[in-house]
Parts: C-alpha cells; structure tokens; sequence
C-alpha cells in the first residue's frame, strides 16, 4: 500500500495538485525542481572567458542538498532536497512548518512545496478543531520499493545469457 508521502518522483505521479499552481511551477523551473524545495532557485547559464578573450558555455547549478528538517505538525523529520536558500528561510521562518504555511505557492515554485504546504495547513486545521490527525509520512514507500525489485528481478531473469 502506498502512503500518502513519499520523496521523489513515485510521489509526483500519485499526487494530485491543483492544475493551476502545477502549470505555474512547470513553466518557472526545471522538472527536478518539483521535487525538491528550490525557492526559486534556477540552473544559470552564461560564459567563462579567458585572458584571450575565448568563450566557453558555462552553467551555475544550485547549491542543492539533501536534508532531514523536523515537522513539528507530523512530530517525524521529512527528507527534502532544499536549497541553502531554502534553508535560510527556514531558520528565519522558525521551522519548515511555518515556512511552507506563510511562504506563498508561487515563491514555493514546486508541486511538492505546494502539496506539502496544503498537508501542513490542514493538519494544523485539524489540530485546532481537535479532530483525528493525519498519519506522518512515510519516508520510504516499501510497497513501490519491492516493486520495482520485482521487476528488475524479472527482467534479469528475461535477459540472462546462459538459458
């Protein structure tokens, strides 16, 4: 069974995000950038030129890492890929639940910042209301994980050389 949360991109093809904040965020950033908490952040292209004045393409990456940050709604740590840029804003917010509460959709720039961003907003609903709380997300899905197992376990055995 999978969960509701899971890193990377088996999230993405479960989830279901408004069209609208899913249009926006494809068109501003590249496609790895929707899985991750980028800010904003984009690839930089320009040139490196040398004392002969020769120009070679270049590009700048943003500084990406992978991170546990706490989540004081789901009292668990979710592994994100953030930005340092990113990072910052969550130590200046005061935790990774209030920066995606006050941060808007179209400074979040990704499907996961959105979708998390409305899985934080409504746990914090239901703690007020004291109604039951969702369950904390999952950090791996173990039923995708032995899937694809499965299947590469049968393809080796589709493309082994002494049958």
């Amino acid at each position: 069974m999978s969960s509701w949360f899971s890193g990377g991109a088996s999230f993405l093809r479960r989830s279901v995000v408004n069209p609208l904040i899913t249009s926006i965020a494809e068109k501003a950033s590249p496609k790895r950038a929707q899985r991750g908490l980028w800010g904003g952040k984009k690839i930089n292209f320009g040139n490196n030129v040398s004392d002969s004045g020769r120009k070679t393409r270049k590009r700048w990456s943003p500084n990406i890492q992978t991170k546990r940050l706490w989540s004081d709604c789901f009292d668990t740590m979710l592994r994100l890929k953030v930005s340092t840029f990113v990072l910052r804003c969550i130590d200046k917010k005061g935790g990774l639940d209030n920066y995606l509460a006050e941060t808007p959709d179209k400074k979040l720039d990704s499907k996961l910042g959105s979708f998390l961003k409305e899985q934080v907003l409504e746990q914090r609903r239901r703690m007020t209301l004291g109604q039951e709380l969702l369950p904390p997300p999952s950090m791996s899905d173990i039923a995708e994980k032995e899937r694809r197992a499965a299947k590469h376990a049968a393809w080796q055995e589709a493309h082994r050389f002494d049958k």
